[in-house]
């Protein structure tokens, strides 16, 4: 371990200079999300007729900060009823800031990992968990600019232009000193390139001992087993880089949240194929961001059970989360990050985003009986996980959930981000259009990268979109 083997000046000087100061602002927000959602109605109405007039039309030095939390909450599009329920939520991730900040007093070893590595597994370990991919997106909520500053950074150092801007500001946030020094780093070897080959470049700068989970190509008995058995090679590394032993009463826990989570993650998915769909992907993509920092905690799956009843009661009678739903979207690849499109969509157009590729949850159910049968649950829930499942292994993974989903609810347009780094899915882009072009679907594949806004801006991003529906009678 780092911290252990080494106890020279340079490394504690260096170590007690990252004061993370994108992690305290984004704890601070959350702290303000938390307390003002508990108003409700009040809360509501305040953003609605007072906020959103004064920062709707386009982001300003002036309001780039306060005009990105508030979209990325949802706006008004979120009614109070589910703001409560995400309360919950909102402490895990005031929790994960903390824990992020306070790193250095805590004196707990640092665990870096990928934001596709299913990090529960962590939470049966006394360790402080860090998702390097992160501060891109805190970044975003505090003003594009941010962000573009730790993509900047890695480029100016020699990081290839082409690999996803996510992973370039993982790289850029620890040369810029918002990232806690790690102790040890883990990372898959999917969904992307650009997460293969940047956690190489991280442990090269960093110097500390890695471990890449191997995914295998297939579904199949003996992919799942090889799998498994790097889970438990994996506990082996942790164990022996820092002398501790996994907690295998805390991991059945945090099993049972997992089968919680999923359980009402999976509801709400389908939830969405009636008309008027009684939730909005808003609801699934912050679940999904709790999964990134805190998959199998008591809040995540206490959000995720109350989001469920919420929508549940709107389910029953007849009710959308729109109150006048004119436009029903299937939205593939990645959501934009740098701005939150879907509110937008549902204030502007009545535009209701009911299937994506991120939000979209597999019920599946860990066996908690057994060691053995938790590792396995977790190989099989993380081979699963979003992005995970769809691009590994032949295109089909991708092509015959989307046919699916194209089958299923009652879409009247396609639209793929085409983010710059999922080259991968580039690669099988003329199969989706042959999709949706036997099945009718109108189809726009935009010109983005959701993460960072010089590419296109949110302006370009709103009029491809804005031509797109007034092209085939949407809008």
């Amino acid at each position: 371990m780092k911290k252990q083997l080494s106890d020279s000046g340079e490394q504690i000087d260096n170590k007690m200079a990252r004061k993370h100061p994108v992690h305290r602002h984004a704890k601070r927000m959350t702290q303000l999300i938390r307390v003002a959602i508990k108003f409700g109605m009040i809360t509501h109405l305040f953003i609605k007729y007072i906020l959103e007039p004064l920062v709707k039309k386009e982001e300003t030095k002036y309001n780039s900060w306060f005009r990105q939390i508030l979209f990325f909450a949802g706006g008004s599009c979120l009614k109070p009823s589910d703001r409560r329920a995400l309360i919950p939520l909102t402490s895990g991730f005031v929790n994960y800031f903390r824990r992020i900040v306070q790193s250095e007093k805590l004196g707990k070893p640092i665990i870096w990992v990928d934001w596709c590595f299913s990090s529960e597994l962590l939470k049966a370990f006394d360790v402080v968990a860090y998702a390097c991919e992160a501060p891109v997106l805190l970044c975003d909520f505090i003003g594009t600019r941010k962000a573009s500053m730790l993509v900047e950074k890695a480029e100016k150092e020699g990081v290839p232009l082409e690999l996803c801007s996510s992973s370039k500001g993982a790289v850029g946030a620890y040369l810029l000193k918002e990232a806690p020094e790690p102790d040890l780093i883990l990372s898959t070897s999917h969904p992307c390139d650009s997460t293969a080959s940047l956690y190489q470049l991280l442990r090269y700068m960093t110097g500390v001992p890695a471990y890449v989970l191997d995914t295998p190509y297939w579904n199949d008995k003996k992919s799942i087993e090889y799998y498994t058995n790097n889970i438990r090679g994996l506990i082996q590394f942790i164990e022996k880089h820092l002398h501790q032993k996994i907690n295998w009463e805390t991991l059945k826990h945090v099993c049972e949240n997992i089968n919680t989570t999923n359980y009402y993650m999976s509801e709400l998915t389908e939830m969405a194929r009636a008309v008027p769909s009684p939730i909005s992907v808003m609801h699934l993509l912050l679940l999904w961001l709790g999964r990134t920092i805190s998959y199998g905690s008591d809040e995540l799956a206490e959000s995720a059970k109350r989001l469920y009843a919420v929508a549940k009661a709107r389910l029953d009678k007849k009710e959308g989360h729109l109150e006048n739903e004119r436009i029903r979207i299937i939205w593939w690849d990645i959501p934009v990050g740098f701005y939150n499109i879907h509110s937008w969509l549902e204030q502007e157009f009545g535009a209701i985003t009911v299937a994506d590729m991120i939000g979209r949850v597999e019920p599946f159910h860990i066996d908690t009986s057994s060691r053995e049968s938790m590792l396995e649950g977790l190989a099989v829930t993380n081979l699963n996980a979003p992005m995970g499942r769809h691009m590994r292994g032949p295109a089909e993974f991708i092509t015959n959930e989307l046919e699916r989903v194209i089958r299923e609810f009652t879409a009247d347009c396609f639209i793929f981000s085409q983010h710059t780094g999922c080259t991968h899915e580039w690669a099988i882009m003329k199969i989706i259009k042959d999709i949706c072009g036997r099945t009718g679907l109108p189809a726009l594949f935009l010109d983005a990268d959701c993460f960072e806004a010089r590419h296109s801006s949110e302006k370009q991003i709103k009029k491809q979109i804005r031509d797109f529906f007034m092209n085939h009678g949407l809008a």
